[in-house]
């Protein structure tokens, strides 16, 4: 017997509405389990892209979001990248350690650090945003500009339903700042 009409035969996975019976969702029928399936292969194929830059993914995307937002605190920075600030702390201490992030005080306060991208990093940020390029184009040949279109939309709308706060990222420099007191001259 074929595989389509084996009635043992796994569910198409590209059925969203398959269901193993008719009171549960079949597992790979889910469109939640489907998302995290795809960001997991995504992150792993992020991951090694990354290897021969000896960085990870989230310390790409520190060095991304101080390359956007020059003299961003930690907290503004951890608004950027929707995490926690004891991850992004601890991302900027390893950056801080390896000569790529310079964290600059304030004059005469104790107020937040302002984090800048160090002169030494500038040519490994080039580097990130040539893979960040090659990645969309490749998703781009996978699903179609218009395919990528309409899941930036699901997404925009997913994140606003689940509150994932899609407050504008602060503009460049400490102006966007909120810890930056405007009083204040450099």
């Amino acid at each position: 017997m074929s595989p389509a009409t084996d009635a043992t035969a796994p569910a198409d996975a590209t059925a969203p509405t398959a269901q193993a019976d008719s009171s549960r969702l079949a597992l790979r029928a889910g469109l939640g389990f489907r998302l995290s399936r795809t960001a997991r292969a995504l992150r792993q194929s992020w991951a090694e892209e990354l290897l021969p830059l000896a960085l990870t993914p989230p310390q790409a995307a520190v060095l991304r979001g101080v390359t956007e937002s020059p003299g961003c605190s930690l907290r503004a920075l951890s608004r950027i990248l929707g995490t926690d600030p004891t991850n992004a702390k601890r991302c900027v201490d390893e950056l801080e350690g390896r000569g790529l992030l310079e964290s600059r005080g304030r004059r005469g306060d104790r107020r937040p650090l302002m984090l800048h991208v160090s002169p030494a990093a500038e040519a490994l940020v080039a580097q990130i945003d040539h893979l960040v390029t090659a990645q969309e184009q490749r998703l781009v040949g996978a699903i179609g500009p218009s395919g990528c279109e309409a899941v930036a939309v699901a997404l925009t709308s997913l994140e606003l339903h689940l509150g994932l706060g899609l407050d504008p990222a602060p503009g460049p420099g400490p102006e966007g700042d909120p810890d930056h007191d405007p009083e204040e001259t450099t």
